[in-house]
Formats: structure tokens, sequence, C-alpha cells
């Protein structure tokens, strides 16, 4: 018998809390602890080999108290990183095995989810006939491609809850990897007030990876039962990272992606309740600024600004940064100047030397897919962003998998930290992140992804039937 036929049965028991129908609809767990360890000790070391540094934290040390005027990002923009390449292909073998080797599933590979990146990716690819630098422009659409494979064969493999916890994880290495380094190194600091949490990355890439935490921890409690004592853990972990790194954007887009997902599990007429309370919050905040005192709102101001009171009026200095961006854009609107063809050695120490500060980026996502791409490429990636929490939003509603529910956080995090950050649109593991579970998401069927062995009673646990049916999706 069907997950199908099964519902039917069930159809009329309205009161019932979680429905038959939510089971056979779940992506849930399929992958052992052991395989689970694999795909995280791979995709890990992937990664931290080609974007992580060892020495990150004295080099930040360094540069944030300008006993340093060495640009590390102009100078790695020209170096050969001997590492870099065969972890790409690592990568993309990873990719490739899962592609051959994956369970027998009733998966759809199309949709617009699919369309949509697709046609992203063949944008990109026809950007080097225009790219200002060709050479920049095609190694970097290998890294995209080697990224993409991997994307594919893991959406293939693994489902969306088995994505979100070898996602979280590896941030968990990352962070706490990064906190071992930091001791070891003399840089852990937290005493000092200009302290930030770097380990072996960036501040904002570590905080990053606490909202992956954050985000990802409902996956690691059971459908129907209590909250997990693991989920607290890596919620609190999570937050803990994000005050330590004092990001004030990646804060920003936790707080903001957290309340959709919440929100939207809410019953229609608790939502509009939900609503006219937010609203009803701003009122009486704008209520309280308008009646503060100046020494009030300095005080709020401060701790606002996580301690980093430094630029506050110029963003920490992105407005002039955004300015001459915005110089380069008006050159060339319509189509860009090639897939990250613009962030060359030159263009970096100029800027270096404009601004006074080390800018590996455009520190805005919207403003760097209008460099690479001009208005086209930036409409292609929404269009793609876009489609993605459409159907994350309207599969999250029907069957309320906590899978589905991390892909639509996930969207609407980068979203909102694009306004300050372009790590979602650089070919790193936050964008390999998006891209995998929203591949996933979107070769979803829209019927039951299982088929249940037996029908099990009213009083059986839900998540035993689902994990003991005899196909893997």
């Amino acid at each position: 018998m069907s997950a199908y036929d099964i519902v039917e049965d069930f159809e009329e028991t309205d009161n019932r809390e979680i429905f038959l129908d939510d089971i056979a609809y779940q992506d849930t767990p399929t992958l052992k602890p052991l395989t689970l360890l694999f795909f995280v000790l791979m995709i890990g070391a992937a990664f931290f080999l080609v974007d992580h540094s060892f020495n990150a934290s004295t080099y930040f040390r360094k540069v944030h108290a300008l006993e340093t005027e060495a640009n590390r990002t102009a100078d790695r923009i020209e170096a050969v990183n001997l590492v870099s390449t065969p972890m790409r292909l690592l990568l993309g073998g990873l990719g490739v095995w899962c592609l051959f080797n994956a369970p027998r599933n009733n998966l759809r590979w199309g949709g617009m989810i699919l369309f949509s990146f697709l046609l992203y990716m063949s944008f990109l690819a026809i950007s080097l006939t225009w790219s200002v630098n060709p050479r920049v422009t095609i190694q970097k659409l290998i890294v995209f491609s080697m990224m993409s494979i991997a994307a594919f064969g893991l959406a293939r493999r693994l489902s969306l809850q088995d994505l979100a916890k070898v996602f979280s994880i590896v941030c968990l290495f990352y962070i706490f990897g990064g906190l071992a380094i930091e001791i070891f190194l003399g840089n852990f600091r937290p005493h000092l007030a200009d302290y930030r949490f770097v380990g072996t990355a960036h501040p904002n890439s570590l905080a990053a990876y606490g909202t992956v935490c954050c985000l990802a921890a409902p996956v690691f409690t059971k459908r129907g039962a209590s909250v997990s004592y693991l989920t607290i853990a890596m919620v609190v972990i999570g937050i803990m990272v994000l005050l330590a790194t004092k990001s004030r954007t990646t804060l920003a887009g936790l707080i903001f992606a957290v309340l959709a997902t919440r929100f939207i599990t809410f019953k229609p007429n608790n939502r509009i309740f939900g609503v006219s309370f937010m609203l009803l919050i701003f009122v009486a905040v704008g209520m309280f600024l308008s009646v503060a005192r100046n020494s009030t709102l300095n005080s709020m101001g401060d701790a606002m600004a996580m301690g980093r009171t430094e630029d506050v009026g110029s963003l920490t200095g992105r407005l002039p940064l955004w300015e001459e961006l915005m110089v380069a854009i008006e050159k060339r609107p319509v189509f860009g100047h090639g897939y990250l063809a613009f962030w060359e050695k030159d263009r970096i120490e100029h800027l270096y030397d404009l601004l006074g500060w080390e800018i590996p980026h455009g520190h805005n996502m919207y403003l760097d897919l209008l460099i690479d791409g001009g208005v086209v490429g930036l409409s292609l990636f929404l269009f793609y962003l876009l489609v993605s929490l459409s159907v994350s939003f309207s599969r999250y509603l029907k069957h309320r998998d906590i899978g589905v529910a991390f892909v639509f956080g996930m969207l609407l995090f980068a979203l909102v930290h694009g306004t300050g950050e372009s790590l979602f649109k650089l070919p790193t593991f936050l964008l390999f992140i998006i891209v995998t579970s929203t591949l996933r998401l979107g070769a979803l069927p829209r019927g039951p992804i299982r088929v249940l062995a037996t029908q099990p009673s009213p009083n059986q646990n839900l998540n035993t039937a689902a994990s003991d049916s005899g196909e893997n999706p």
C-alpha cells in the first residue's frame, strides 16, 4: 500500500496534529552516523584548505592594530595555491561519486529551481565573451563548476535533513577548530574591548557559520519529540559565535530569518495577530525614541553597534566603497565586467590606497552582482533565489518539513545578509549550502517521497514508520 493510499484512510482525522500525509512527504534523514561523518570530513576539508588560514587571527589582529600594511587579498589574487586545485577536484569527484552511487528514488530533476540555476550558470559562462579579465573569469568558472557538480551529487544522495546536519556540523568544526587555533597562537583575548572572534577565516564568515548552526538546530530533534539538548546547544553556540564576532549584518539576517520561519508556522488567523503585534512594537519603539534622552539614545546606539563604534556613520567604510563601485557599474550597467573579473590585483590595491582598508569584495551582494553581470546578472540570480524561496515556502506550509524550513531560513538570511556582505555570491562554502539545498528542494516530488511498507497504527511513532521505509530518498 502506498503512502498516498494510507493518507486517504485518515482524511477525516483533521484533529490530528501530525498527519500520515506529512510522514510520506518528509525528506527525512537516511545517513548512518559513519556515512554522515564521511561527508562532514570530505566537505569540511575541501573548503577549509581553500578558504581558511591558520594565521588568520594573527593577520587580522595586526591589521586592526595597524602593525602591517600588507594586502593579503591583493597578494592572493595572482598567487598560485597548490592546495586549492586538488581540493576543488576532490569536491567535484565527491559529487560525481554521489551521482553514480545514490540510492534509487523518485526525485524529479526538473522544475523552476533547476531551470533558474542553469540559466544563471549559463549567463556566467557567456560573460567570458565580454570579460575584462578572461583569465580570471575562466578560473572562477572552473571553480564554480566543480562546486556545482558536487552540489548536484550531494542533492541526489542526501536528504534535506541530512544536508542540514552535514553543513551545521562542518560549521561546528570550523568554529571549534578556529577557537583552538586562536588559543594556541595566543590571539584569543575576549577581555579586550576591540576583540573579534576570527578563528581561521574572518569574523563575518564565522558569524555566518554560527547562523547556519542556529537555523539547522531543529533537525537534531526528532519529529513529535520535545526539543533535544543538542538542538539547544547548537542554538547557544551559534548565538555565542555571533556575539563574539560582533557581526551586525549577520545578526540582523539571523533575526529576520528566524522570525519569518516561525511566522509561516502560524495558522492564518495567528499570522494576522503576529503582523499586528509587530506593528504595535514598531509604534512603541518609535514613541520611545521620540521621547528618549540623547544619552540614552547614544547608549542604545553603542549597544546596537555591538561595541564597534568606529565609522558607524559610513557603515564601517562601506558607503565610500559603494560610491566607488557605482562608478564602475555605470560604465557597464547591462552585462557587467564578467564573472569575478573586476576584482584584479591593481584595482584591489587602488581601493586599498584610496579607502585605507583591505577590500576582498564589494561588501554588498547586490552591487557585486551588478559588477559581475550588470542588471541581467542581478536579475537572473535574484530570480533563482526567489523561485527557491517560493517553492520552500509553499512546500513547508503543506508538509511542515523541518529540512525545508532550513532552506527557507537560509534563503532569507542570504537575502538580508547580502545588504552588507557578498559571501553568498562568491564560490565559497555558504553559496555551496544554498545551491545544494535548493537543488535537492527542487527535485522533491509532488507526491510522497517514499512508500511506507505497512500501515502504522495511530499510536505508533510516525518517525519510526518513515525511517523504516523500504526506499531512501
